[in-house]
């Protein structure tokens, strides 16, 4: 068995082939061939949740589970937020293959997710980013869609003026462009092309009465049936477009409360990304459309972006390698 930490992996997974490799699952979900068990959440507190994520992509070679832990009050302790490690397993015969760090996983797996669902969903030509947070997940979030679009300005807003200064000036320098703190949220949106939330929050972050006509929404921080990062208002006026049905149904506060209020209902919800990328139900209908992508994660991202890393550790002959 392959033990891969976080050094490894940073060295073994760049935000394009991460982009192939989660897309590549999505397609497979369309045909029908990628499956996973609905997500196992277990509350350890007030502010933290023990999870299990399971799938199975046979084609890919990819079976495995991920065990996460997402505990808010992190930052304090000078710990991250979510905290994981993957198993993967070869599907054919049984055999544990990897022991994985799932951090640095989980952040480029979803980060990747959002790339694919922005090429597909946001206008071509968008060049300015509202970037709600300024932690690990947001990171990636411009890391990725800074791949599929030609981000040429990014607006960060964040709770704590100095975390999100420094982020701000790490995100400029690793992508190429200036990258700012805008204390107004309001101003943050006004004119963007692209909104990203990537927050712990548990209310709405901004209104949708500030969207520009055409722009996309990226809402992946929110993964609970009671907490969401987008209003009704934003919901109401995008076409919506989750990672999947069962996923959105289950967890995505940011269509269930609304939905719950009578403002909207299920048919609101156009696709899912699978069949977005597989072509079978369109993305984007129109310049001026308003999009919005709803992720709360799915676990055969995580699978593929495993195998990834394993096949090219093994190729190179990265990790330590442990007889169980």
């Amino acid at each position: 068995m392959r033990i891969l930490g976080r050094e490894a992996l940073e060295a073994l997974l760049p935000p394009d082939d991460v982009i192939t490799a989660v897309e590549r699952a999505f397609r497979e979900r369309a045909a029908g061939r990628a499956t996973a068990l609905p997500r196992a959440v277990l509350s350890i507190g007030r502010h933290g949740v023990f999870m299990a994520m399971v799938s199975a992509l046979p084609r890919l070679g990819a079976l495995g589970t991920k065990l996460l832990t997402v505990v808010e009050g992190n930052q304090r302790r000078g710990l991250p937020t979510i905290q994981a490690c993957y198993v993967l397993v070869d599907p054919e015969t049984g055999t544990p293959l990897a022991l994985l760090e799932a951090g640095f996983l989980t952040g480029i797996r979803t980060g990747a997710t959002s790339a694919v669902a922005a090429r597909h969903l946001a206008r071509p030509d968008s060049a300015v980013a509202a970037c709600f947070g300024a932690g690990v997940q947001a990171r990636f979030q411009l890391l990725c869609l800074s791949r599929v679009l030609p981000l040429a300005e990014v607006r960060v807003v964040g709770r704590d003026p100095a975390r999100a200064a420094a982020f701000a000036g790490q995100m400029s320098r690793e992508l190429g462009i200036p990258v700012r703190v805008e204390p107004s949220r309001k101003a943050a949106v006004a004119g963007a092309d692209l909104i990203t939330c990537a927050t712990t929050s548990g209310r709405p972050v901004f209104s949708g009465r500030d969207l520009a006509p055409g722009a996309h929404v990226d809402a992946v921080g929110s993964f609970r049936p009671v907490t969401r990062e987008v209003d009704t208002l934003t919901i109401r006026k995008s076409r919506v477009v989750v990672d999947t049905y069962e996923g959105a149904w289950e967890e995505a506060g940011d269509l269930l409360i609304p939905i719950k209020a009578g403002a909207i209902t299920r048919r609101h919800v156009r696709a899912e990304l699978g069949e977005v990328v597989a072509g079978t139900r369109p993305g984007r209908t129109s310049p001026d459309e308003i999009t919005l992508f709803k992720s709360v994660g799915f676990a055969p991202e995580d699978a593929v972006t495993a195998r990834l890393a394993y096949d090219r550790a093994t190729a190179a002959g990265l990790g330590t390698e442990v007889t169980l």
